[in-house]
């Protein structure tokens, strides 16, 4: 029951805080975003598929460097000696992406509703930064099935971590074998790039202190799903990149685009108007 009390206080905090910063990124409300080169209407590059080519590659690289990493953070000696870091690590793992879309989601929902134009255009790039990676990431990761560093199998058994176990699908079924890429290190720092790039374009004050600021929350959650055993090192550097591309890559395109189909449905001041037909009297709601 404590331990239920403190998660909720702990959730309750962090979406206090989150919708908190949505609102001063976009701050001052009333500005004009920078617009962006118009460049073309394709969202994913060649040069993009090149990039994403060479993280997995670099990631893989740090193949030999997992169970290393692992062994040094989840030293049991150290746990023992620092229990109140077990804790914490609990704490930052409860900043997944289904928190973040909520929040994200919220916050464009009460913005729209009391007109915050500024907060509404940043919570909902943001929510599209986490959401359309975590899309991608599912299906990576389920289709891979890589096991994670604590290695439960079918039946419960803990068995030796093997950096280099794939189970090809297996991650659609089980969750001891979803580790490649990090949803919590994805999600994280999609939200804190999004963010980063949503001040740039609105020359945010102190945005210079804000964006550092934000980048080093965004490594707990990272850092605690390696304390826990959750996630190697890759899994984290690849779930990082992703983030960062999202965040960059959603944000840049709508600002680019600000036509585009999501921000006309979502963004775009919604009409009432009254029509009629056969059938009699009808109201729509427009653009939607």
């Amino acid at each position: 029951m404590i331990v239920s009390v403190t998660r909720c206080r702990t959730v309750r905090a962090a979406l206090a805080a989150l919708g908190f910063v949505f609102a001063w990124c976009a701050s001052p409300a009333s500005a004009q975003s920078t617009p962006g080169s118009p460049g073309s209407g394709v969202l994913i590059t060649h040069r993009d598929m090149a990039l994403i080519g060479a993280a997995s590659a670099a990631s893989v690289g740090l193949f030999a460097l997992d169970v290393r990493v692992a062994h040094a953070f989840t030293d049991s000696a150290f746990h023992q000696r620092h229990p109140g870091l077990t804790a914490a690590a609990k704490r930052g793992s409860l900043v997944t992406e289904t928190v973040l879309m909520i929040t994200g989601g919220a916050t464009w929902a009460v913005a729209r509703w009391s007109r915050d134009q500024g907060t509404a255009d940043v919570a909902l790039h943001t929510t599209e930064s986490v959401a359309s990676a975590a899309m991608f990431i599912q299906v990576v990761r389920g289709a891979l099935g890589r096991a994670r560093p604590y290695v439960l199998d079918d039946s419960g058994e803990v068995r030796d971590a093997d950096p280099r176990e794939f189970q090809l699908l297996h991650g659609f079924t089980s969750f001891n074998y979803r580790s490649y890429p990090s949803m919590h290190a994805m999600a994280s720092f999609a939200a804190a790039t999004a963010l980063a790039q949503e001040m740039r374009y609105r020359h945010t004050p102190n945005r210079e202190i804000l964006t550092p600021m934000l980048y080093v929350a965004a490594t707990a959650p990272s850092l605690a799903r390696m304390y826990l055993d959750e996630h190697w090192t890759s899994d984290i550097a690849m779930g990082v990149f992703l983030g960062v591309f999202s965040g960059q890559k959603v944000v840049g395109y709508s600002h680019a685009h600000p036509n585009n189909w999501v921000d006309r449905k979502l963004l775009k001041k919604a009409t009432m108007v009254v029509t009629r037909d056969g059938g009699g009297f009808g109201i729509r709601l427009l653009p939607f």
